[in-house]
Formats: C-alpha cells, structure tokens, sequence
C-alpha cells in the first residue's frame, strides 16, 4: 500500500466530513436555537436557557468525537482498496518496463482500479505476442542469411536457391512489418 496516498486520502476524507459535520451540526443547532429562543425565553429562566444551550453544544462535540474514529476507519478500509492497487499496478509497470512482458497485475477482489489493471495486462500480452512474432521472424530471416551466405561460397552457385531464399526474406520483412505497423511510434 502507498501510505502517503493512502494517509493523504484518509485526511481528505475525514476532514471533509468533520467539516461536514460541523456545519451541519450548527446550522441546525444555531437555527434552533433562534427559533426556539424566542419561544423559550418566556418560559425558561435565562440561566436555563444558557445552560441548555451548553448541554447541546457539549452534547454535539461529543457526538462528533465519538463519529470521528469511525469516519476514520471507514476512510482507511476505503482507502485500501485503492492505495493498494496503486501501489501493485506502480510495481508492476515498473517490472514491465524493465522488460518483463509475463508481469500481470493481480488485484484482490473488490479492489478498485480493476479495469486499469486489466487494461493494462491486455496491453502487456499485446506487446508480448508482437515481439514473440517478431522474434521468430527475424531468426527467421537470420537462417535464411546464414544459408544464401553459404550458398553463395558453394561451387557452383544455387541461384534458383537463393532467389527462393530471398523471395523469403521479403516475405518475412513484410510479416515483420504488418506486424510492426500497429505501433505508432515516433
């Protein structure tokens, strides 16, 4: 897991709804207060009514500190599932990029990123069947080099041998080419 993304995430999250909370929490309690105040004020003592006020503000603080851990932990397990896959999909790109084209990226079940992730995979096997085709056939093209090479050293010269050897090689190049062509590459 990315701790800093993660710890960033989770204080966005429960700042946000502290935040949240807070204001809610005295918009109500101050437009009460306002309304019932007024109407209050001949029947309560004024000292009551203060003392009121305090037991509600006391009573929304506490409600608030005792929600705040549980915005927190919510945050975290949320933040899990995508710091996690971020952090696997990073090592992984990292594994690619240093040519290791049988890397697949393995999320747990309800992580979020899934479909980065595939996408991903499905681009790495693409890449990987390309230079696979590509590879067999410029070890194709080297085995019918080698052989005109011999066959042009040889006494007497099979010409018909290396015309069909280089029909061959042009053969191969425009596999290799329509194989390439796919790529858009500077």
């Amino acid at each position: 897991v990315k701790i800093g993304l993660q710890f960033r995430y989770i204080g966005l999250i429960f700042m946000l709804a502290v935040l949240a909370s807070l204001v809610t929490g005295y918009t109500v309690f101050a437009t009460g207060w306002t309304f019932l105040g007024e109407k209050l004020a001949n029947v309560y003592p004024q000292g009551r009514l203060i003392y009121i006020l305090r037991a509600t503000n006391i009573a929304l603080l506490r409600n608030l500190l005792l929600v705040s851990p549980i915005i927190f932990v919510i945050g975290l397990l949320f933040s899990h599932k995508i710091a996690g896959p971020l952090y696997r999909i990073e090592k992984s790109l990292d594994e690619i990029a240093k040519g290791n084209l049988l890397m697949k990226i393995k999320l747990r079940q309800g992580d979020e990123l899934a479909d980065l992730a595939e996408m991903i995979n499905l681009m790495t096997e693409n890449v990987n069947k390309t230079i696979s085709t590509t590879k067999i056939s410029s070890l194709e093209i080297q085995n019918n080099i080698n052989e005109i090479k011999k066959l042009i050293s040889s006494q007497p010269c099979d010409c018909a041998r290396i015309g069909s050897l280089i029909l061959n090689l042009q053969t191969k190049l425009s596999e290799l080419d329509s194989c390439l062509d796919k790529w858009n590459t500077a």
